[in-house]
């Protein structure tokens, strides 16, 4: 019976360790890969890429905190125009969060 225990205090805790280690998604990272090439690793784009996909969003500018957190979901989901592509297939909603909290960060205030 006591190594019944055992094993089961065991397994518990390797679960709940493995809990533990799970971390949320990199904001900051998942921006790098996905987004900046478009929208400039600061969030603005540069002037050519501006001219190249006119009403591209600059994140780095105030009007951007105005935006809901719904319009940037549904935008970075299912896509933009013929520019901005979809990645609901590529992304978890977890990451989609991150990277939304990330983009805040670069509103200039």
């Amino acid at each position: 019976m006591i190594g019944k225990v055992l094993v089961v205090a065991a397994v518990a805790g390797l679960l709940g360790a493995g809990a533990a280690v799970a971390q949320q998604p990199d904001g900051a990272a998942l921006y790098a890969r996905t987004c900046a090439s478009c929208h400039g690793p600061q969030g603005t784009p540069t002037p050519a890429m501006a001219k190249a996909m006119t009403g591209i969003p600059d994140f780095g500018a105030r009007a951007t905190s105005a935006v809901p957190d719904s319009v940037l979901r549904d935008a970075i989901m299912n896509g933009k125009g013929r520019m901005m592509a979809a990645y609901k297939a590529r992304l978890t909603p977890d990451q989609v969060t991150a990277l939304i909290a990330y983009i805040r960060t670069l509103a200039k205030h």
